[in-house]
């Protein structure tokens, strides 16, 4: 609804009346947030791991087809997993395959059956483990209790669900490593700023079921891995650090990563003697980069979260465009780039000529944020005097500088609030959304936060700046406006790296 002065006029016949509509109209305004934090629950309800083995698996009598391979269910099937969201869907599968499953073992996250209610009489053991998504005890347990079955099964059926965390629910160092020894080197690795990428990099050199490993415990046996993607662009071998993919990671990239964040000379003896050493090739069959005796179905990925974000964006009056799933990079960075953009529409709605400059902003921003052309086009598209609802996705990076507490989303949202607060956006407001669909954000307990347009009338005896410097967002957020902008929804059972939510809504305009 357009509110004109007109309304005003009508409605109110002195200065409290007129007060009175205001304030119901900041009010109205004030549900943007509330908007965001619905849109990306629906976001995470799309891509909950049953909803998407119920998609993809199907059994008819001894025949079980997966999208476009069939498989005669002629002797036992096994499961083993890993990651954040595989819990769902071990449980879906196992209810799918029925009597034709045999035994599974499959590494959870600690805390996820405070979410999610455990299955009785499965054929599944869970092990929870990687606590605050560090490998641990628990997790190298269960990883040994994985290598044991798969080591002991043979031309049966394997199914290995992989997802995001995968990687510290399945530490198993290559000796003489030592678990601790392998923990510090990751978190090294996270705090000066390495990438997911460049981390399971290292991942693979060092461990015995990364990279190839686990595939190659199994051959001969068939091996049917479900994956839920959590890297930009779904890279096999780099999800959960691609334990039934072939490694092609040379030892010299293992190297440069670790001298590029002076870590090199840090590490003990014992891993460098393991990444300096060549591997021995593999004696499984590869066609095509991949091994013969595995198949390999991604069913699930950002894309499918950012199309659920646009259509309720939709459903609820917005109009509505994803402008990336593949935002990576600094957060300090992504944040002035977000904010930025906020700014040009801003202007855009104070003057629709005004559209140029959004389209050269865009173009010379294309890179930064991975935006395709027809996304362009299709925010130019829109009308800039109704509100609308930009979408991005992806995984940034954080270099911890400080001793504070929070993670990647928090400090986006943070430094968004920052960044957007400086640049005299007049004719709209603002709001925005950052958190991991896993519902878990570094070590809190919180999936992320929201930022407001009137982020600096809250803060006058708080200083943003000194917590955003510290890389303490969390402890900020429990103080400003008493933790009401903190996201805590708890684990999602599911993971696609993050989601990135924003809010223009014209001044004109509820």
């Amino acid at each position: 609804m357009i509110v004109k002065r007109q309304i005003f006029n009508v409605l109110c016949s002195d200065k409290s009346q007129i007060n009175c509509i205001v304030t119901l109209f900041r009010k109205n305004m004030s549900t943007d947030s509330q908007v965001l934090r619905e849109i990306f629950q629906k976001s995470i309800e799309v891509i909950q791991p049953q909803r998407l083995i119920k998609n993809e698996v199907k059994l008819c009598q001894r025949h079980l087809t997966v999208r476009d391979q069939t498989y005669e269910l002629n002797k036992p099937c096994y499961i083993v997993g890993f990651g954040k969201a595989v819990y769902g869907m071990a449980v879906e599968l196992e209810q799918v395959l029925g009597q034709h499953l045999k035994r599974g073992i499959v590494n959870v996250p600690v805390g996820i059956f405070e979410k999610f209610e455990r299955v009785t009489d499965s054929k599944i053991e869970y092990v929870e483990g990687a606590k605050d998504n560090l490998p641990d005890e628990q997790a190298l347990n269960g990883a040994k209790m994985i290598k044991d079955l798969v080591d002991n099964i043979q031309d049966d059926l394997l199914f290995v669900l992989v997802s995001g965390g995968g990687s510290a629910l399945l530490p198993l160092p290559i000796p003489p490593i030592t678990l601790e020894e392998k923990q510090n080197l990751i978190r090294n690795l996270a705090k000066r700023g390495a990438d997911i990428n460049e981390m399971n990099c290292i991942r693979k050199r060092i461990s015995i079921m990364k990279g190839g490993g686990l595939a190659e415990l199994a051959y001969p046996c068939r091996v049917v891995c479900l994956v839920l993607s959590d890297i930009i662009g779904d890279p096999l071998d780099f999800i959960a650090s691609g334990p039934t993919i072939p490694n092609t990671d040379s030892r010299e990239m293992a190297l440069a990563i670790l001298k590029k964040y002076h870590l090199y000379n840090e590490i003990p003896i014992s891993i460098k003697n393991v990444i300096d050493k060549e591997k021995d090739g593999t004696q499984c069959p590869v066609v095509n980069g991949e091994y013969e005796h595995v198949k390999t179905y991604v069913i699930g990925n950002n894309k499918i979260a950012a199309e659920a974000a646009k259509q309720e964006a939709i459903n609820k009056g917005f109009q509505s465009a994803i402008i990336s799933t593949q935002i990576d990079g600094d957060v300090e960075k992504i944040s002035k780039i977000y904010a930025e953009l906020a700014r040009n529409i801003d202007i855009a709605i104070s003057d629709n000529s005004n559209k140029g400059k959004l389209r050269v902003f865009l173009e010379t921003f294309s890179y930064d944020l991975r935006v395709e052309e027809r996304f362009v086009q299709e925010l130019l598209d829109m009308d800039f005097n109704k509100k609308m609802c930009l979408i991005f996705a992806g995984e940034p990076t954080v270099v911890v500088k400080g001793t504070g507490k929070g993670g990647r989303n928090q400090q986006l949202a943070l430094a968004f609030s920052i960044e957007v607060n400086k640049l005299g956006i007049k004719a709209a407001d603002i709001s925005f959304l950052s958190c991991g669909t896993d519902g878990i954000d570094g070590p809190t307990d919180a999936a992320g936060a929201v930022a407001i347009s009137d982020f600096l009338e809250h803060t006058k005896n708080i200083n943003p700046q000194l917590y955003l410097e510290n890389n303490d967002a969390y402890s900020f957020y429990q103080k400003f406006r008493d933790g009401k902008d903190l996201v805590k929804i708890g684990h999602t059972g599911t993971n696609v790296m993050d989601l990135h939510l924003m809010i223009i809504h014209p001044k004109n305009t509820q």
